[in-house]
């Protein structure tokens, strides 16, 4: 067996190891996810009703940086959540436009000169304006800007006066029950120190008190392929992962902490690009190193409404920078890896994370490399590589179609007639060309790691819809 021989059979046999594992995994956790979804549902039919006779309090902290076309209507949509005890503490970044202004005129607040307890490390907070809306209290907090959303979280931290707060954006629509169904977790565990809620896309929903009333696919291909994207990410893997406490990510667009555990660990790291992320892990550190029982949740009951790019330009500034904290993060807490010591975390997620989303592109690359190899040395089987080709761009496409078919498990939702006929098409073109662009994206986030990490390129915002 010459060296090319060698190379395709060790090649061969890594990539189906790699793949089958790939398989192996989605397909565990997409049937232990829907199974779950399908056992929420008769859940909620048993109790007929969810209702609380205690509610934590909870701040709801909203970074906001330049955010003057969505700011009102989010903070709005707050107002309607169905709970009873909440504040909303908007923090501006130093915005350019008028993200603070509007805030303090549509809601008439006033000058508060409120001690400020500093907890966790933040750029000055210059002022501070309060009011209530119906008796709900809202706070304005104006700040020096500190680069990163991190740095702002931190500061609402400082101001918020309840001991639960979550971290979300400020384009984002939180639907009406989403602290209900999260502080649920917490009533169930008192080991609970954060919970994570379910992330869709709000592009072309129509919303009504903060109750989604049509979730009708918009015909945008950038943003269904975004749709397909999030319900692969925030059911299979999410959900399989809360059943062994393996979360290491809660999305920074929605996340109920307990206060003190955060500030127990720091705050959130102003210097990391992937600030939700390296909280988690950094959660799980603290408490494994230290023997502290906890329980860090995920429930899809709870969700927040994130407006996605619509441009392909703007997927790309934003995958990339995603792609760039993903690096960070692995790397700072590179101590998990098939690290016995954090037992499932390390042997199950971290792994995965490892291979299937940090390693990915360079995988990738390496297949295009294996089959110009074989192709230059006349040594490509054409009929087993389409084979091969065919089986993998069906079970995607069959993956994605089965998971999107669980919405009709979810609550507030069904499926429309035509949206499956889009998701079809979609879900091919999503593999054919949206996977081969993201591979792209992720080797420039990668080569310009250095160069680029702290760099930020604003994305595109539209009015979310309202009836």
């Amino acid at each position: 067996m010459d060296n090319v021989d060698l190379f395709l059979t060790v090649a061969g046999v890594f990539f189906a190891l790699y793949l089958f594992g790939y398989a192996a995994y989605l397909t565990i956790g997409g049937s232990i996810s829907i199974w779950s979804l399908r056992k929420y549902r008769l859940r909620e039919r048993m109790e007929n009703e969810l209702d609380l006779d205690f509610f934590f309090p909870i701040s709801i902290l909203v970074p906001a940086y330049n955010e003057e076309k969505t700011i009102l209507t989010t903070v709005n949509n707050l107002l309607e959540m169905d709970y009873k005890l909440f504040e909303i503490v908007v923090v501006d970044d130093g915005s350019k436009d008028e993200t603070a202004q509007l805030v303090i005129d549509h809601f008439d607040l006033k000058k508060d000169n409120r001690p400020i307890r500093l907890q966790v490390p933040s750029k000055e907070i210059l002022e501070i304006y309060s009011g209530k809306i119906n008796g709900k209290p809202i706070v304005l907090v104006r700040k020096n800007n500190g680069g990163n959303k991190a740095d702002a979280i931190n500061a609402g931290i400082n101001v918020s006066s309840f001991p639960y707060f979550v971290s979300m954006d400020a384009d984002e629509i939180l639907q009406a029950d989403a602290l209900k169904y999260s502080t649920r977790l917490f009533l169930e565990d008192d080991k609970v120190i954060a919970v994570g809620g379910q992330i869709r896309i709000a592009n072309g929903v129509e919303f009504e008190k903060a109750m989604p009333v049509n979730t009708r696919m918009k015909r945008n291909p950038i943003v269904s392929i975004q749709i397909l994207e999030y319900i692969r990410a925030f059911i299979p893997s999410r959900i399989f992962h809360d059943t062994f406490n393996g979360n290491l990510n809660i999305s920074g667009g929605f996340g109920l902490f307990k206060k003190d555990a955060v500030i127990a660990v720091g705050g959130y790291d102003p210097n990391s690009v992937g600030e939700d992320m390296d909280l988690v892990l950094r959660l799980h550190l603290h408490f494994q190193t230290n023997k502290f029982p906890y329980a860090i949740k995920y429930t899809p009951e709870a969700v927040c409404w994130t407006q996605a790019p619509f441009t392909l330009k703007d997927l790309g500034k934003q995958r990339a920078r995603w792609h760039r904290g993903l690096i960070q993060c692995m790397w700072n807490y590179r101590v998990m890896f098939l690290n016995p010591k954090y037992k499932s975390i390390s042997l199950l997620s971290y792994t995965y994370y490892f291979l299937y989303e940090l390693m990915a592109p360079f995988v990738e690359l390496l297949g295009i490399i294996v089959i110009g190899v074989a192709f230059m040395t006349d040594k490509l089987n054409v009929s087993f590589a389409i084979m091969i080709t065919l089986l993998y761009l069906c079970f995607s496409v069959l993956q994605t179609l089965l998971l999107y078919m669980s919405k009709s498990l979810q609550r507030e939702d069904r499926i429309y007639k035509g949206d499956l006929a889009w998701t079809i098409f979609m879900s091919f073109a999503e593999v054919l060309y949206f996977r081969p662009v993201l591979f792209f994206i992720r080797m420039y986030a990668t080569l310009s790691y250095k160069s680029k990490l702290h760099s930020w390129s604003s994305i595109g915002r539209e009015k979310l819809e309202e009836n």
